[in-house]
């Protein structure tokens, strides 16, 4: 596996997509937190010490909304390569359900690790993550741009 071979042009390889996944992935999560703090500290300006709920709800739905589309672009025209022009808003909606389905997920895995198992609330979030990033990437991977593209 060589550097262009991860990097550029069109693949079928599942690890190679994957390899891609997380940059994009870890490319979601840059996005969301400077989106967080453009629109909570410079937008909104807020200070450490504000208790605002509202702005901090509304601030945190900008930026995961704007994440996931960056998520969504990223995914479709580089990791998946699926270009097409129809379907995009179907797709866009399946692929934030999966989404919504690995939240839902991420909290059960937590909870069940934590309050059953006793594990660290930290150490369950972290396996549950990491169970959820696998499962979100080969329900996108089959659902969004294998079957929604035949």
């Amino acid at each position: 596996m060589t550097f262009r071979e991860i990097f550029v042009g069109k693949t079928q390889s599942s690890i190679i997509q994957l390899i891609r996944n997380i940059i994009v992935e870890a490319t979601r999560i840059g996005i969301n937190m400077f989106v967080l703090w453009l629109v909570y500290y410079i937008i909104f300006a807020q200070t450490d010490d504000s208790e605002n709920k509202l702005l901090t709800t509304i601030s945190t739905i900008i930026a995961s909304m704007t994440s996931g589309l960056a998520n969504f672009v990223f995914s479709t025209i580089w990791v998946f390569h699926k270009k097409q022009k129809k379907n995009n808003v179907s797709r866009f909606l399946v692929f934030t359900a999966i989404g919504g389905l690995g939240l839902a997920l991420n909290a059960g895995i937590t909870v069940v690790l934590k309050d059953y198992y006793g594990l660290n609330i930290m150490v369950s979030n972290i396996i549950a993550q990491a169970i959820v990033f696998f499962f979100n990437f080969f329900m996108r991977k089959y659902i969004v741009y294998t079957k929604m593209s035949d």
